[in-house]
């Protein structure tokens, strides 16, 4: 860093001895302190610009944090992600998900209480949150919605 803003202040200075005799020469009747600060402020600009363009190559390597689910080798879960992650990008809410936790709703019916959600009692089993999501207009659920339904379909 020291040896880098030497030759700076070096040519600062002569810039300032330089503009001084010329514009004595050419009888402007130069003011020092003014001239001393253009000089110094032109100094300062011109090495943050030869700081910033000479800063290397960029770097497009990307440090990844924790690993990918979709590198985990599990055809399901990726599956599963993705269609979470389309739910919540979509721009007007979807269906997809709602089928999804209606059709695995079934599954824990089928294998649970021998029931189906078209059975008369499954809506007394399922209450009336799960009941709602899976009868309703599709909606966008948040992250701690999806995990709400997924641990009332758990526990039925």
């Amino acid at each position: 860093m020291k040896g880098r803003w030497w030759p700076r202040v070096a040519g600062g200075f002569a810039a300032y001895v330089g503009f001084e005799v010329l514009l004595t020469l050419l009888e402007a009747d130069p003011d020092p302190v003014r001239l001393a600060l253009l000089v110094a402020t032109c100094t300062a600009i011109l090495g943050l610009v030869v700081d910033a363009l000479n800063g290397g190559e960029p770097s497009w390597q990307v440090d990844v944090e924790r690993p990918s689910v979709r590198d985990s080798g599990d055809p399901r879960l990726v599956r599963y992600v993705g269609l979470i992650e389309a739910h919540q990008s979509s721009r007007t809410p979807d269906h997809t998900l709602r089928d999804r936790l209606a059709v695995l709703t079934d599954q824990v019916l089928r294998q649970r209480h021998g029931i189906s959600r078209a059975d008369a009692g499954a809506d007394v089993v399922l209450g009336p949150e799960l009941t709602d999501l899976l009868t309703g207009p599709p909606r966008r659920l948040s992250n701690a919605q999806i995990d709400r339904y997924l641990t009332i379909i758990e526990e039925l």
